[in-house]
């Protein structure tokens, strides 16, 4: 059988799965019970065209419209209430939802700042927290989002060595900025509709995502780093006198095994600095996760810049920080003379930025995080330790290959994988089972919120009860999908898709 018939007998799996009685059934329980979600949905349709409920390739199966939340709970606008795992992407997994000491630090100030536009003496307290917290960043630039903190950097790193080309690896989720989406995570990606492109010697073809207007990026744009240390730093040495930097994550969301990963990026790290070629770390995800220093300081990986999102804010309000060298960053800052920052300098400040209330927020959560200590990392760690305990004792007893993987502390999948950890990222992606949403949706009839893929991102809002909560639905919902003969081992086939001609171009 052919690869191309291969994937579309994979997709009539899944087609046949969707016919199926006791999925008709399953749709029919979820819509009754969110009948009011279902008509606010269609009526923001008219109006919203980016909500996140209209997502593609991310937005969950019978969304849900939010009324409240509190702690680890989320109740929607049809009375029903949810154990949330999902917490805002993980933005609000510290201490949960709408934790009172932020509540209250944020509403002292509500009907004191300015809002945005101007400096309150407030981001010098937050610049001087995330010093303390971070001391291997000597200064830092705020922006909105994660997003805006990779596409700043890079822009930072341009301005500084006066070069184009970015660095990333394949697979890296760097935010939705058009240089980001290129061979990305394979939900953007767009496989197995869009075969991965070969490794070559010259690096991998930039491929944009499945994302529509986003213009191909040109080989002097963008080098795509195979997962493989040697190959990725031979690369880099290659086109060290064209790169402005070199863009990575520490633990990538679409490839989370630490144990590869890091040991990679810390090679590369090291190479980087010792061919001048200023690296980024991306840690969007891991920041203040991985430890309260991040990973950069749990496995004392070199950065130039690094990238903050997530869980810097507090209630969810929009921030991001670039931190790092101050020779890099100080291509923003102003000389104090117009006349002398003219074509010299590079602007990444805009009308929201260092926003009053964000940055209140911020600093009333990276304190208590502090104030927590070492003991937070222990606690999740132990709750994470014993859910991955009982998926072991659920394999041996069931023979059914669910696994959570995941990174930090702690960003979980549940997954019917064959293996608990990879080397290779293209085999992890083929072996992911495009049909887990199926999950999602058993375990929301019984009050468990993820979002498509079934993530936990897991903080101190969660208890041990909940963990226990989350769990027992886990593995419910699973054997109720075994016995409808749910197909756990649907994988996509290797595929080859473009690669380099002799002339350079792609075929």
């Amino acid at each position: 059988m052919g690869a191309s018939q291969q994937e579309r007998s994979a997709l009539e799996v899944i087609m046949d799965l969707l016919q199926q009685k006791w999925v008709y059934e399953l749709f029919g329980e979820i819509g009754a019970r969110q009948k009011a979600s279902a008509a606010h949905v269609e009526e923001l349709r008219e109006v919203d065209a980016a909500a996140h409920v209209f997502w593609p390739f991310q937005a969950p199966p019978f969304p849900i419209i939010t009324k409240s939340a509190s702690g680890s709970t989320l109740t929607d606008i049809d009375g029903n209430t949810y154990l949330d795992c999902h917490m805002g992407y993980g933005a609000q997994a510290l201490h949960g939802h709408n934790p009172e000491p932020v509540v209250e630090f944020v509403r002292e100030r509500l009907a004191t700042g300015t809002g945005n536009g101007y400096t309150s003496e407030l981001e010098l307290e937050l610049a001087n927290l995330l010093r303390e917290i971070t001391p291997h960043n000597e200064k830092f630039v705020f922006q909105h989002s994660g997003t805006g903190a990779t596409q700043g950097a890079i822009r930072l790193c341009r301005a500084h060595t006066g070069r184009r080309m970015v660095a990333k690896f394949e697979g890296t989720l760097h935010g939705s900025h058009d240089l980001a989406v290129h061979n990305t995570a394979p939900w953007y990606h767009g496989h197995p509709a869009l075969p991965f492109p070969k490794i070559n010697p010259d690096g991998t073809m930039p491929l944009i995502s499945a994302y529509t207007g986003v213009l191909p990026a040109e080989p002097r744009d963008l080098l795509i780093l195979p997962y493989d240390t040697a190959q990725a730093v031979a690369l880099i040495e290659r086109h060290a006198d064209e790169l402005a930097c070199v863009l990575t994550e520490p633990a990538a969301s679409s490839f989370p095994f630490e144990e590869t990963t890091i040991p990679m990026i810390r090679e590369v790290a090291i190479a980087s600095r010792r061919l001048g070629v200023p690296f980024i770390l991306d840690e969007v995800l891991t920041g203040f996760r991985s430890g309260l220093g991040g990973a950069a300081q749990k496995w004392d990986i070199p950065t130039d810049l690094t990238t903050y999102g997530k869980v810097i804010s507090g209630l969810g309000l929009p921030l991001s920080a670039i931190g790092g060298r101050a020779d890099i960053l100080d291509h923003t800052q102003t000389s104090g003379q117009a006349f002398t920052d003219y074509g010299q300098k590079t602007g990444l400040q805009g009308s929201h930025t260092g926003n009053y209330l964000s940055v209140a927020a911020s600093i009333a959560t990276l304190r208590l995080q502090q104030s927590k200590g070492p003991g937070y990392y222990t606690e999740l760690r132990a709750k994470v330790d014993r859910v991955q305990a009982r998926l072991a004792e659920f394999r041996s007893q069931h023979g059914i290959p669910l696994r959570m993987v995941g990174f930090g502390d702690y960003v979980g999948c549940f997954q019917f994988l064959p293996s608990d950890s990879y080397t290779d990222y293209r085999v992890y992606s083929r072996e992911l089972n495009p049909a887990t949403f199926m999950l999602s949706l058993l375990l929301r009839k019984r009050d468990i919120y993820m979002l498509g893929m079934p993530l936990w991102f897991a903080g101190s809002a969660h208890t041990d009860a909940d963990v226990d909560r989350m769990t027992d639905a886990v593995l419910e919902s699973t054997l109720e999908l075994a016995a409808n003969d749910f197909p756990f081992d649907l994988a996509w086939p290797a595929t080859d898709g473009p690669a380099w001609e002799d002339d350079g171009s792609w075929s």
